[in-house]
């Protein structure tokens, strides 16, 4: 695994004292049965809220080298890495960088700590009432997250037109979001069938 983030250009960090919350941590579970092997790579920040997640599941019989095809073919779903420098007088954004800690042969029914090497590139959002970090996961798709909820408040993935993207709430609502002079505005569905508006500005 740690092999494929490297040619992804994520960085490994090797000594547990360097991970923090400027990096992300991959937990690899397996999912699979005895028919199939199934794994799934979750990327978790230093709160243990998961980021995002990959599946991978593989035809090969035999459990080590399926696991290990099913594992690849997780990975190839993570996209290479592209941070973005954004300046500010609040912070400094971290080096993207992966702390190791991987077993090379995964086992049924296990969990594997890694700690993850992923740009966290947060920028503060607010709509005046809820405060929300934007953080991208590749260059289709980024979040809303609320630093005190386990779940992303919004997942934003892009769509054909430039600026638009369809968007799932937390809540499992399904529903449009675009970029309007630099806020982020999302369609919220009213239970009459109209529609509102949330506006979040940068801080």
């Amino acid at each position: 695994m740690a092999k494929k983030l490297k040619s992804k250009k994520y960085v490994i960090l090797t000594d547990p004292i360097q991970t923090s919350c400027e990096s992300l941590h991959a937990e690899i579970v397996d999912t699979g049965n005895f028919l199939t092997n199934k794994v799934r790579v979750d990327f978790k920040d230093c709160q243990n809220k998961t980021i995002a997640t990959f599946n991978g599941k593989s035809n090969l019989k035999e459990l080590e080298e399926g696991m290990q095809n099913a594992l690849e073919n997780a990975m190839k779903g993570i996209n290479v890495s592209n941070p973005e420098h954004h300046a500010s007088s609040q912070m400094t954004e971290p080096t993207e960088t992966v702390s190791q800690n991987e077993n090379a042969n995964p086992k049924p029914k296990t969990e594997t700590q890694n700690g993850i090497a992923a740009q966290n590139n947060a920028e503060v959002y607010t709509n005046g009432s809820l405060t929300l970090n934007k953080i991208k996961l590749s260059e289709n798709q980024f979040i809303l997250a609320n630093p005190n909820q386990s779940v992303p408040y919004a997942v934003f993935s892009a769509t054909s037109k430039k600026d638009v993207y369809r968007v799932q709430l937390e809540n499992g609502t399904a529903t449009f979001g675009y970029f309007e002079n630099g806020n982020i505005v999302i369609e919220t569905p009213n239970s009459d069938g109209s529609f509102g508006k949330q506006v979040f500005s940068r801080k």
